[in-house]
């Protein structure tokens, strides 16, 4: 796990829902948040948690923040900002969660309130590990991925870009492949490939309708 602390305000991406959970789990984790840096006009000048929407994105550079998180919700969008943007990404968990001293967080990785990750799992970059998820032992998530209130088994894995719904579990040992979305309610009882939605229990790939 990283367990560096930044010095000085931290700024977040993005200021919708996702970006107000981020910013209260900063806050309870003792960082001063610097403002919410956000491309829709609409959102210029409004406060979230006391705190204001600076601007757009493209004003945010390492010169006026210590460190920065994204605080969106679509795996893709925080991929590519990823990219773009060259900032300080810095890990955050909420106090009121459990992280085993042993378990790994990539930089830019958020754990939520009431979450838990156990001895030896590794979590990938920019992943959201949200409100009461849960990644068992020897678990692997991959970078830009996103745990609602889902389970991950012992030794299964979630790769890149993958989703978890409400309520879905991942059986012990069973992967999804990257950029797949694992309905809410679903469970994964066999390894699913990568780039496609499942849903039900056992989960199976959502049939195209015929035209």
């Amino acid at each position: 796990m990283n367990k560096d602390i930044e010095k000085g305000p931290i700024a977040i991406i993005g200021a919708g829902g996702h970006a107000t959970i981020v910013a209260s789990t900063l806050l309870a984790a003792g960082h001063d948040v610097d403002g919410f840096y956000d491309d829709n006009p609409t959102a210029r000048g409004i406060k979230i948690l006391g705190i204001p929407v600076k601007g757009p994105i493209n004003t945010l550079s390492r010169d006026n923040c210590a460190g920065a998180i994204l605080g969106i919700g679509a795996n893709e969008t925080r991929k590519r900002l990823a990219n773009e943007l060259s900032l300080n990404w810095i890990t955050v968990v909420h106090p009121f969660s459990y992280v085993d001293p042993s378990a790994k967080l990539g930089r830019g990785t958020i754990v939520c309130a009431g979450s838990i990750v156990q001895a030896s799992a590794t979590i990938g970059s920019h992943v959201i590990i949200n409100t009461k998820a849960s990644v068992d032992h020897h678990a692997y998530v991959g970078d830009f991925s996103h745990i609602a209130v889902a389970h991950l088994a012992g030794g299964a894995s979630l790769e890149e870009g993958g989703f978890l719904g409400l309520h879905s579990t991942v059986l012990p040992g069973v992967n999804v492949g990257a950029w797949t979305t694992v309905g809410a309610g679903a469970v994964v009882t066999t390894d699913i490939s990568a780039n496609i939605t499942v849903i039900g229990t056992p989960a199976r790939p959502v049939k195209r309708r015929s035209c």
